[in-house]
């Protein structure tokens, strides 16, 4: 007990003791240590002459060793033979002359080995800091979050922050939205055909959110050209944005991705279709449209785990920039706007949903209905008033395996110009089958 607590007083040479004395031995006394160099035990490999010489000089060392010596005028013959080990340590009476002059050395130099440490960290971070700034406005993209909206401050200036209006006066459109499908092959050679088959040609169009195989069987490419292949049967035009398991999720994101865009990417061009798309050059997942005075924004917003967490800050910053640019600059354009992406929301998307700075505050402070729909839950949910804004409504939808595609229909000239339909007949919706708001 007594050298249990010199231990858990943090003491590294009563820490070897405790050791050799639970081995039923202590031989490390001056006679035995050619003996002990030899064998070379893993725990003096591990704490290394330096932490013994370190505790020549510990209060605690000594405060610990008076415990010992009472131990041992109780007659714990063991204690008072690690005492007398642990005493020749504290005045450095088991190392050589030769070592002793070792240590003296290692000691002067040691201040001035933190201090190129110290100089070479601070010469490393100033050099990350301004490749931060100056890399994306060089590039013509932002690696980091700090970066991007530091580039945009030196004067950098993403492309195409506009949208072109389609041709047209009308104020309707009408538009399905699915999500979180197909995962399995029964979903693949069954529901998603059967639910794309049965889509109303009177649409103007139809959006995949995101999910269209599942990350945890390897992201195959033949599910990518399943998934795709069902996509093509439609007879309104697709759209389709990427969500967790299409690319963040995948054993190899570069395999992912690369799956993803070769499969899906500018998938809305296999349909002759008027809407004048507005696509974001590095992040060409992602787009914008603006159709009989409603805007759309498709976002490369997911959830799952971040290949890389400062990718993922600077994606947010850019879409973030984009998105508050295009509605403020083309404010007389539009009446409602939507919000198109996979995630549902989370604290790791609190940098472009969240604060003084980040869309909800925005959105609030435009004064037009704002419409969010996302899958990532497979559950159905209606969050009316979300962020505390109450201009925006945030839909949840089901995976492809619960439910059918949800219906939109968007009238500006209504006085509740939004409203959702869940297709099949036994599904309710609560704000918005009379519309919203």
């Amino acid at each position: 007990p007594a050298i249990s607590a010199a231990v858990n007083g943090g003491q590294t040479t009563l820490d070897r003791a405790y050791n050799m004395r639970k081995a039923k031995s202590c031989p490390i006394s001056p006679s035995h240590k050619e003996q002990k160099r030899k064998k070379k035990s893993m725990f003096w490999k591990r704490i290394g002459k330096s932490s013994l010489a370190a505790a020549s000089n510990n209060k605690s060392l000594r405060k610990g060793g008076k415990k010992l010596q009472k131990k041992a005028s109780d007659g714990d013959d063991e204690s008072t033979e690690c005492i007398t080990t642990a005493n020749s340590y504290a005045d450095n009476s088991y190392f050589s002359e030769e070592e002793l002059q070792e240590k003296a050395e290692k000691r002067r130099r040691d201040p001035w080995l933190i201090v190129l440490i110290v100089l070479v960290c601070v010469i490393l971070g100033m050099g990350g800091y301004a490749g931060a700034i100056f890399l994306p406005d060089m590039m013509g993209k932002a690696d980091t979050a700090r970066g991007y909206k530091e580039a945009v401050k030196n004067g950098y200036t993403p492309t195409d922050i506009s949208v072109s209006p389609s041709s047209g006066d009308g104020t309707s459109i009408t538009f399905y939205a699915m999500a979180d499908v197909p995962y399995t092959e029964h979903e693949r050679k069954n529901i998603m055909p059967y639910q794309i088959k049965n889509l109303s040609s009177s649409a103007d169009f139809l959006i995949h959110l995101g999910d269209l195989q599942d990350a945890a069987d390897g992201c195959k490419a033949t599910a990518y050209q399943a998934a795709s292949d069902i996509l093509k049967q439609s007879n309104i035009p697709v759209f389709v944005i990427p969500g967790d398991n299409d690319m963040n999720d995948c054993p190899n994101f570069e395999h992912g991705e690369e799956q993803w865009t070769k499969h899906f990417h500018h998938l809305d061009a296999n349909w002759d279709h008027d809407f004048l798309v507005s696509r974001w050059g590095n992040l060409e997942e992602s787009f914008a449209f603006l159709k009989n005075r409603i805007l759309f924004f498709g976002l490369n917003i997911v959830g799952g785990y971040p290949k890389s967490r400062s990718e993922w800050k600077s994606r947010h910053a850019e879409h973030l920039y984009r998105v508050k640019e295009i509605m403020a600059r083309q404010e007389d354009d539009y009446d409602i706007a939507v919000l198109l992406a996979h995630a549902s929301p989370r604290s790791n998307h609190a940098d472009f949903f969240e604060g003084e700075e980040g869309l909800a505050s925005f959105v609030k402070d435009v004064q037009k209905p704002f419409l969010h729909l996302h899958g990532d839950d497979h559950v159905w949910a209606e969050t009316e008033g979300a962020f505390d804004v109450d201009n925006y409504m945030m839909v949840s939808l089901d995976c492809g395996a619960i439910a059918s595609p949800i219906k939109v229909e968007i009238d500006t000239k209504k006085e509740n110009p939004i409203k959702i339909s869940r297709v099949d007949a036994n599904l309710e919706v609560d704000c918005c089958s009379e519309g919203w708001p």
